[in-house]
């Protein structure tokens, strides 16, 4: 009877200590503390008396949109003769709508707020997530939806900044807010994740404080060495606006592209250039220019002559002190920076987008709004140019072997500025990276490469070969997936073809997607000789928006990987089957109203050309 009641009492304590020992080694939850992108706070003016007003967040810009909508169109009527100096009438009845936004947010000559304006809420106890869901504040509201999905609404802090202030201050923001949360939780340690010009906060008080509190940080699209858009702008230059790729931009953040596309086709883009050129002159130039956050928003090598262009007139020794101090101290040295904390244990990463025009169009890839060399450091690749393969974009257009981090730097093709936690796949590689060791570079995980693909609503169809990890096709890439990225429309694929590579696809015609579906096609051919060779697949499609078919295509680019690679890029559903030189099978037909679209599609696309030639004379006369 003892010995059955001491062998039942070690099964006791065996299953408890099974029970226990999962709770030692669980690697403790950190607090999260997020800092969001620009002019994301809540400003108020007079805080706490009977005279407060909120001058952030307004729905005053509102009836700054409608009044440009209303007027402009009506001053374009005049665009053969219109110059600078003649929008005069037009900024005469927006300037009481303009004036009521930025005058009370207006700064010094040394970078101290003109009026007593503060930031609120900027607590920790006030700025926990669950607490600002309670008064429906999110300060980038996806970003935030994504982290307390993931971490807890009760775990992720979100610190409030003022965002005119420059990056010194910011910093130091944000390491007594980090201290107040290590205090208030009894933490050892955070995790950051900062987003745009909340990644430059990020950056700059890891250059400033060091990681001793931090664990992980992860990064999107942050302006670690600013825009070049921000010079451009300062400095009185020209400039053309990437109008096709701003519109995708809208389009992502409003999900209806039709207002901005309205603008765009009522008036010449030149004069809308000329337009925006001379709203900025009138308005921001001496506005901006007290903003110490504007001037560390100036890239590193155009920083000093801008500075002593704009600044240099002895009132405003206080905001250069602060930005120089910036340029040198944190700008100078990011790489360095991030490198190092790496090396003591700090788990950093960087997510950025690529593939876009800057919305100056000056040639510069990046996500819209930043160029990708400020994210990230990665650098362009010269067409016809040869780059390391294993850094290699798959459309050969980007080297990410020159990144700050370029075994901790993801790149996505097509990711507009500060989208990522609306795309699932990128919100997850951000949310693991952030919250898990389960990572450890761009090599460990096939699901997650280096180089990965939008799939945004806006950019219509996303396709991938199987088996294979996504901007790369192998021998064994025997099936390519199309899936219909739309949310509300149909389409109809009518035509997969690539360049840079003999491969040919077979699939089932005249096949209707519905949003989110997909179809699969066959692959055969012949491979490449060489590993990293590109080839390009273009899919031609018909999409059914309101009764109207429109024919469209889009391209992405995927490189080869050799016998060499397959084990780095293959997954786990990739077959036995290798790629035979047979012919591509095809089945079904176009559907009538298809085949219209794609003739629509077409005579679109000539009326546009024949549209900009027609604007030619207008655009030299405007000029």
């Amino acid at each position: 009877m003892q010995t059955r009641k001491r062998i039942v009492s070690l099964l006791l304590c065996a299953l408890l200590l099974t029970a226990f020992v999962p709770c030692v080694h669980a690697a403790p939850k950190n607090p999260v503390v997020f800092v969001a992108g620009y002019t994301s706070s809540r400003m108020y003016l007079n805080r706490g008396t009977p005279e407060e007003t909120r001058v952030w967040k307004q729905k005053i810009a509102d009836k700054v949109v409608a009044a440009i909508k209303a007027e402009l169109p009506l001053i374009a009527l005049d665009a053969a003769g219109a110059a600078a100096g003649q929008f005069d009438p037009l900024f005469d009845k927006l300037e009481p709508y303009v004036n009521e936004i930025i005058e009370p947010l207006r700064m010094n000559d040394d970078g101290s707020s003109k009026y007593p304006v503060e930031v609120y809420p900027h607590s920790v106890a006030d700025t926990r997530l669950d607490k600002l869901k309670e008064i429906g504040y999110y300060p980038d509201h996806d970003s935030l939806v994504m982290l307390g999905d993931a971490a807890g609404s009760k775990n992720v802090y979100c610190c409030t900044l003022d965002w005119r202030l420059g990056q010194i201050d910011n910093a130091a923001v944000l390491d007594r807010y980090i201290r107040d949360v290590l205090s208030e939780t009894g933490a050892k340690k955070v995790d950051l994740m900062g987003v745009s010009f909340g990644g430059q906060v990020v950056g700059s008080y890891l250059a400033l404080y060091g990681g001793d509190a931090v664990d992980r940080v992860t990064l999107q699209c942050p302006a670690l060495d600013g825009s070049s858009i921000v010079p451009q702008l300062l400095s009185g230059e020209k400039f053309t606006v990437a109008w096709a790729d701003a519109a995708q931009l809208y389009r992502a953040f409003s999900k209806d592209e039709r207002d901005f596309v309205t603008i765009a086709e009522l008036v010449s883009p030149s004069f809308l250039d000329q337009f925006l050129r001379a709203f900025i002159d009138r308005y921001f130039i001496d506005f901006f220019v007290n903003f110490g956050s504007v001037w560390d928003l100036v890239p590193q090598k155009d920083y000093p002559a801008l500075r002593d262009k704009l600044l240099r007139d002895g009132k405003h020794d206080e905001i250069i002190r602060k930005s120089d101090r910036y340029h040198t101290e944190v700008s100078a040295k990011t790489a360095e920076t991030l490198r190092a904390l790496s090396d003591t244990g700090v788990r950093i990463a960087i997510v950025a987008g690529y593939g876009s025009a800057l919305a100056v169009d000056n040639g510069n890839d990046s996500d819209c709004v930043i160029d990708v060399a400020s994210t990230t450091g990665a650098s362009s690749v010269a067409k016809g140019a040869m780059a390391p393969g294993r850094y290699l974009s798959p459309d050969g257009t980007l080297n990410a072997s020159s990144a700050y981090l370029p075994e901790r730097t993801w790149l996505v093709r097509g990711l507009l500025h500060s989208m990522g936690a609306n795309e699932v796949k990128v919100a997850k590689l951000m949310t693991t990276l952030l919250l898990t060791d389960e990572i450890e570079s761009v090599r460990s995980s096939p699901a997650y490469p280096q180089f990965l693909s939008s799939e945004n609503p806006c950019q219509g169809v996303f396709c991938a070969f199987g088996g294979c990890a996504e901007g790369y096709f192998t021998k064994h890439s025997v099936t390519l997936r199309v899936v219909n990225l739309s949310e509300k429309d149909s389409i109809t694929v009518d035509g997969i073809s690539c360049k840079g590579a003999d491969l040919r696809f077979g699939f089932a015609r005249g096949v209707e997607l519905k949003p989110g579906e997909s179809l699969t096609a066959s692959v055969s051919g012949v491979l490449p000789e060489k590993a990293y060779s590109a080839a390009d697949v273009t899919v031609d499609y018909v999409v059914y928006q309101d009764k109207l078919s429109i024919g469209k295509n889009c391209v992405q680019s995927f490189r080869y990987a050799d016998d060499e690679m397959l084990e780095e890029v293959q997954t786990d559903d990739a077959t036995d089957e290798v790629i035979a030189d047979t012919p591509a099978v095809r089945s079904g037909s176009t559907p009538l109203r298809a085949f219209f679209g794609r003739v629509l599609g077409w005579f679109v696309r000539v009326l546009t050309a024949m549209r900009r030639l027609m604007r030619l004379p207008l655009q030299a006369a405007a000029g």
